[in-house]
Order: structure tokens, then sequence, then C-alpha cells
């Protein structure tokens, strides 16, 4: 099995959060298979890049920010 790539973890994220909203990293890939913590792990660097950003403003820019689980995230059109 093929890992996801990022745009794969992307569309997923929009297909599973309707593209609204702000969610937890966890509760968009909960599953414990290899392709979900793949998909995690796809996230951290979606956090970096800028595509998903956190609710509370922290200042950062993007490729500052590491995942924080008890944040939550939104997916934004760079």
């Amino acid at each position: 099995m093929a890992l996801p790539t990022l745009d794969q973890t992307e569309g997923i994220w929009i297909g599973r959060t309707n593209g609204q909203g702000y969610h937890y990293v966890q509760e968009v890939f909960p599953g414990t298979t290899l392709s979900e913590r793949s998909h995690r792990d796809n996230c951290r660097l979606l956090i970096q890049r800028g595509s998903l950003v956190p609710e509370h403003k922290d200042g950062l820019f993007p490729d500052q920010r590491v995942w924080e689980k008890i944040g939550r995230y939104c997916r934004v059109h760079i």
C-alpha cells in the first residue's frame, strides 16, 4: 500500500469536514491503520505549509508551527 500524499490528505480532510470549521486532527483521522497514521503525519506538514491553520492565532509563520493535539485546525486555500 502506498502512503497517502499531502494532496490526498488535504482532499480527505475537506471531505470529512465538509470544508468548514475547525477540527481536531485526531478526530478527522481517528483510526489506527497505517493510512490514518500517515494522514495525521501529513497534517503536521500541512500545518507547517500553512494549509491547515490553528483556531487560535499564534503569531507564528506556518513553517514555525507544530501540531498541537489540543488545538483545532481549519483548512485554508493557499
